[in-house]
């Protein structure tokens, strides 16, 4: 025998079970901190999607603004820079130079990063 499903047959019935109280839909006893770790886990992942979208940005006007000044003056440079290979002391002073800017680099990694443990 089939099974039929209770469903009202007449409009009173319909009516009447439309109108019956239904449970109230109650919240979870946590929903208050689910709700605000999910609003935080969004505002960290927008906040890595500015971050790279920052990142991605300073990079191609940087390689932009490098392509436009090498366009314009990477002649010059190249034939300033055989120049001073030529001579010995042009070379002597190259070399002190980059050793100079390789420390004050690593000074500042060091010390920002000094700073930033300092506050946390």
């Amino acid at each position: 025998m089939k099974q039929v499903d209770k469903q009202p047959s007449t409009c009173k019935s319909a009516l009447r079970l439309a109108l019956t109280p239904m449970e109230p839909k109650r919240l979870p006893t946590n929903f208050a901190y689910t709700t605000m770790r999910r609003i935080h886990r969004e505002q960290v992942e927008a906040d890595r999607r500015e971050h790279l979208v920052a990142i991605i940005t300073i990079t191609a006007v940087s390689l932009l603004g490098i392509a436009v000044f090498a366009f314009f003056f990477g002649l010059r440079i190249w034939q300033a820079f055989k120049s001073m290979f030529v001579q010995s002391e042009a070379f002597l002073l190259i070399l002190s130079t980059l050793f100079c800017l390789t420390f004050f680099a690593l000074l500042n990694h060091w010390l920002a990063k000094r700073q930033a443990k300092n506050y946390i």
